[in-house]
């Protein structure tokens, strides 16, 4: 319906009135004033009600996350950091049509101390890394030579993967280096063993987004889809502070190790190339086991 607002200015006269076409005004003018005072109500009203329309939704969201980005990050770490750990795992390369595997162990302490040795292929056996802190060498037995890995050198490929050495290096927990946010919730696939078998799952997960709050931070934003139940990380996209995403990585596979659940397999993308993505199977993990400190050492590179 349109309506039409009629502004009448006389010398005997100064009055606004406002006409709802065949509609018959009052001879007074009187009747336009109170359809006027009418519609004003009306959208007073109108307005009040979304007020408290939008006002329940938030109370209701509220009362949904009754759980901050922050709370849900330390359950992450809770789950994803530990003592010491002994791996085995196999890497999948996949480069346009090309498919590269690579197998190797691991010992690690804490979350900034760890040593890598590649077993196969033939070519890779005997290449070691050892990782302290933000230290990183590389030991290349066809050389027998330690290279110690800095500068431009940690935003190189990994062993030709979609991994960095950075990537490698990282080893704080989250909330040290960046703020968390809760901003939404998805549902994301997640794959699970049962009976010998990987089945994807739908689950439900929180969206928390990580700003750095530091300046030596590999990804200064990362958006992580966290299992609401289980607190583990389903997917984690990575930006550059222009906003570029660079990577995103998924994981699954997530069995239970006495009180927490860990995923052995991940993914990582690298979208800065092209056709490429690379797997990682942990074939065998053991948690919290005597791990000789002499393995992380130099003089065990050259061993």
């Amino acid at each position: 319906m349109k309506y039409k607002i009629e502004i009448l200015n006389t010398k005997s006269e100064t009055n606004s009135k406002f006409q709802i076409p065949n509609s018959k005004p009052s001879p007074s003018g009187r009747g336009g004033m109170v359809r006027c005072q009418w519609v004003r109500v009306v959208w007073i009203l109108a307005f009040l009600i979304c007020f408290e329309v939008g006002s329940l939704r938030l109370d209701v969201a509220r009362a949904a996350w009754a759980i901050t980005g922050e709370e849900i990050i330390k359950k992450v770490d809770a789950n994803m950091t530990f003592k010491t750990a002994r791996t085995e795992a196999k890497m999948v390369i996949h480069v346009d049509q090309e498919i590269r595997e690579k197998t190797m162990i691991g010992y690690d302490r804490g979350t900034d101390t760890g040593y890598a040795e590649f077993l196969t292929p033939p070519r890779d056996k005997g290449v070691k890394y050892l990782k302290i802190k933000d230290n990183m060498w590389m030991y290349l037995p066809s050389v027998d030579k330690i290279i110690k890995i800095s500068g431009a050198m940690l935003r190189q490929s990994l062993m030709g993967s979609d991994f960095s050495y950075e990537d490698a290096l990282e080893s704080s927990k989250l909330l040290e280096k960046y703020t968390a946010t809760l901003i939404s919730e998805e549902v994301v696939p997640l794959t699970f063993r049962e009976a010998g078998e990987l089945v994807a799952k739908q689950r439900r997960c929180y969206v928390v987004d990580l700003t750095a709050k530091v300046k030596d931070v590999t990804y200064y934003r990362r958006v992580v889809y966290v299992d609401k139940e289980l607190f583990v990380p389903a997917r984690e996209d990575l930006y550059a502070m222009s906003g570029k995403k660079l990577k995103e990585m998924t994981m699954g596979d997530v069995r239970k190790f006495g009180a927490r659940h860990y995923p052995l397999y991940m993914t990582m993308r690298n979208l800065l190339r092209a056709n490429s993505q690379t797997e990682m199977f942990t074939t065998k993990i053991e948690f919290d086991v005597a791990v000789d400190p002499k393995v992380f050492t130099q003089g065990n590179l050259t061993k």
